[in-house]
């Protein structure tokens, strides 16, 4: 937990998780706030005491159970900084999601080769390392995931034609709700949404611009942050559900809360999701759908 959340006595979304002071990563309220974030200090349970230079981090994700107990805290850290659009404790929470016990078989395949691939291409060694030990244990062939592709994929475009037809229709729908998609390949991001989206909850080019900086999380632009591991997990469960080249759908077991900038106040929205992940995991278009 950082100084300013205990301060202000509200959750923090890096509490739980190994802190880096070099990486220069803030927790969701402070980049909101543009506040200096930096950790405080923890209280010992005595009872509890142990010596822990030879063991393992652990990281629990609040969306469900034990992560990880694979890595050194300094390679964690680091491994999860490197993931764009998304903070560490968010990544967490999403992946802890994906891998628990009772996913698809190949949801785990697709999520960590998406995770390889944004590796290569920022040349993160913590990361790869990462995706390497999740694959050990998770006994997932390595040549599945970090297996470089031989062809590109196509180009992703700034037109909504280049979408796949579910996704088009939903963005140009004049029934549809407030629409936000994202689409990734190979590692490359782009962003979409219908007018409505865009007139009261963010801008493109501001999730573009969040995905670039790796600053805090996307859906935190617009859903209340104590509502947003409501939509990791949609995602988390859309990815655990997922079939190659199948459309899923699924909405979050409740509303959300998510700032109307129109009307300068948050509001209880019906939050939809879909999901379709093609070509081995390499590409991946993913939906929002907000309903009054």
């Amino acid at each position: 937990v950082c100084t300013a959340c205990k301060a202000a006595k509200t959750k923090c979304c890096l509490d739980g998780l190994p802190w880096d002071p070099q990486s220069g990563r803030k927790c969701d309220r402070c980049a909101r706030l543009g506040v200096r974030c930096t950790a405080a200090p923890q209280a010992v349970d005595k009872r509890k005491a142990f010596s822990s230079s030879s063991a393992p981090c652990r990281a629990v994700a609040p969306g469900g159970g034990m992560l990880l107990h694979i890595a050194p805290s300094s390679m964690l850290t680091q491994a999860l900084a490197q993931v764009p659009g998304t903070t560490s404790s968010s990544f967490a929470d999403t992946l802890s999601y994906v891998l628990a016990p009772g996913a698809s078989p190949v949801a785990a395949r697709y999520v960590l080769r998406a995770i390889a691939t944004t590796a290569r291409r920022r040349g993160t060694y913590e990361l790869t390392e990462f995706v390497t030990r999740l694959c050990n244990h998770y006994d997932i062939a390595l040549d599945h995931v970090m297996a470089e592709a031989t062809e590109p994929l196509p180009a992703l475009g700034d037109n909504d034609d280049d979408l796949p037809s579910f996704f088009e229709e939903k963005l140009t729908s004049s029934s549809a709700g407030f629409v936000n998609v994202r689409s990734r390949r190979d590692g490359e991001a782009r962003f979409y949404a219908n007018a409505a989206f865009e007139a009261s909850f963010a801008a493109v080019r501001e999730m573009d611009a969040t995905w670039q900086s790796g600053s805090m999380e996307i859906n935190s632009l617009f859903v209340h942050q104590e509502d947003c591991h409501l939509v990791r997990r949609l995602f988390g469960e859309l990815y655990r559900a997922c079939a190659p080249d199948e459309v899923l759908e699924m909405s979050t077991p409740r509303p959300v809360r998510a700032y109307d900038r129109a009307a300068a106040a948050y509001a209880l929205f019906d939050c939809r999701g879909a999901m379709l992940v093609q070509h081995e995991g390499r590409a991946f278009v993913g939906l929002v759908e907000l309903f009054l």
